[in-house]
């Protein structure tokens, strides 16, 4: 309720997110043409859809972000209970950014919405061996992709996760993890060749634009390949130095000897945060933040680490210092400063 309070008011002060924008100008040009002879336009589909059915006011695009965001909060508290959720969810809760990506950034909240779902699959199918787990993840993953092409690489991680996180289950089974990454992925996969064989069945062109978001530039590499792979680590670990909490749970499940290949492998998201800036993937600090911080979370409930009272105690300081250094130190985006006026200063007299 807060969120769309803010978006509110940030709209009917004049405001409308670049994010939104862009969505809205890619709608505009898929229906510009008959039929479908502007279909290469049309992606991310899930945002522009949305904005070819709801009004083009960027105001119901940001309801929309809103919605879809406390989807993710309502999904993250079951899985963890308020209690716990209380101080896990500081580090989203109390960072301002965080609250213009969750209201403003319709494509990337969707994106992490059903990633969010897919976690949870993935937990109880590849640690568990619920098929049905396997299923909710691949699915997931693949209407993230069809808000967000980086769900390609989120799914990419889950099965170098796979081996990680039930290895006691497959041994003898050396065919066990080829089988679950196949059910992981082939969604996602086939969502992609589905929509690509589309694009080039009714425009004749493939893969169409791949400018799908305002800082994507797919395959440009505008800094060269090496200086662009250079430029895309120093940033993937700069937001890692900012997810205080990320670190705190990596290096509590590196402790342990049951769980260190777990927290050595927290080091794959990252990894693929920087592979997608590079690949030219529509990044951002704020998106990045969000993601580690939600893996983190979900890192922390599923092991149980708040159970042990003095991991609990070393957590809770972790959530308040990301707190503290997510509010000095992530770096703003585009209209996150217009935004933050419009909506928390008001004019005197």
């Amino acid at each position: 309720m807060p969120l769309l309070v803010i978006a509110v008011v940030a709209y009917n002060r004049g405001f409308t997110a670049p994010g939104v924008l862009w969505i809205e100008h890619r709608a505009s040009i898929a229906t510009s043409g008959p039929g479908f002879t502007k279909l290469q336009n049309v992606y991310p589909p899930l945002p522009v859809l949305l904005s070819l059915i709801l009004p083009r006011n960027g105001l119901s695009l940001a309801i929309c972000a809103c919605l879809f965001s406390g989807l993710t909060a309502s999904i993250l508290l079951r899985q963890i209970g308020l209690p716990r959720a209380v101080v896990l969810g500081l580090p989203l809760v109390l960072v301002p950014e965080m609250w213009f990506t969750a209201s403003e950034m319709l494509p990337q909240v969707v994106a992490l919405t059903f990633l969010a779902i897919a976690l949870q699959g993935f937990i109880q199918f590849a640690a568990y061996g619920e098929t049905y787990g396997g299923f909710i993840a691949g699915l997931a993953l693949a209407i993230s992709y069809a808000a967000d092409p980086g769900a390609l690489l989120y799914a990419g991680v889950m099965c170098l996760f796979v081996p990680l996180v039930g290895a006691a289950r497959y041994r003898g089974e050396p065919q066990a993890p080829f089988g679950i990454c196949a059910v992981l992925v082939f969604p996602c996969i086939a969502m992609a060749g589905i929509w690509s064989f589309l694009i080039w069945k009714f425009t004749g062109h493939w893969p169409g634009s791949l400018a799908y978001g305002p800082n994507a530039d797919i395959l440009g590499f505008p800094q060269g390949v090496l200086g662009g792979l250079r430029h895309a680590l120093t940033t993937a670990f700069q937001d890692l130095a900012r997810s205080v909490l990320y670190i705190v749970a990596a290096v509590l499940l590196c402790l342990r000897r049951r769980t260190l290949t777990v927290g050595l492998g927290m080091l794959l998201p990252v990894l693929a945060l920087a592979l997608a800036l590079w690949l030219g993937f529509d990044y951002s600090s704020f998106t990045a933040y969000f993601l580690l911080a939600m893996l983190a979370i979900t890192v922390i409930a599923e092991f149980q680490l708040m159970d042990n009272q003095s991991l609990a105690v070393v957590i809770i300081i972790a959530a308040l210092a990301q707190v503290v250094v997510a509010t000095k130190w992530l770096p703003p985006v585009s209209g996150y400063t217009t935004w933050e006026h419009l909506a928390f200063h008001w004019p005197v007299g």
